[in-house]
């Protein structure tokens, strides 16, 4: 699966993971699945693990989309970890464009500072 998730109660803490060649649906199909799940804290924190992308088909409306249908509470900080030029620019628009529904996303390169910022 190219979008999947593990949820630590412990941590309060969401890990998404996307690898291989990632498209729209696969975007939304795990947003539905994430916002279902029992275990499922919209006050958890959020890692997000890009560096396994082989290919984005993610377009530019679902970004837009996505951004603006938030399901993490305002102020939860989320960090986004990108290791591609390409797939940085996209997870930077995501949080700008967040930004406007509070969100607080930071997007990293390094997944040590990513955890570090999440740790403050």
């Amino acid at each position: 699966m190219p979008v999947s998730y593990a949820i630590d109660p412990k941590q309060k803490l969401v890990t998404t993971t996307l690898r291989g060649v990632v498209t729209d649906d696969e975007v939304l199909d795990h947003n539905r699945r994430l916002r279902a799940d029992p275990a499922f804290d919209p006050g958890y924190w959020q890692l997000v693990h890009m560096t396994e992308i082989t290919e984005s088909r993610v377009t530019t409306n679902m970004i837009n989309e996505t951004s603006a249908d938030q399901f993490f509470n305002p102020g939860t900080r989320r960090a986004f970890v990108a290791s591609t030029d390409s797939i940085f620019g996209m997870a930077r628009k995501f949080a700008l464009q967040a930004e406007a529904e509070g969100q607080t996303i930071e997007v990293f390169r390094d997944l040590h500072k990513a955890k570090e910022w999440l740790a403050r």
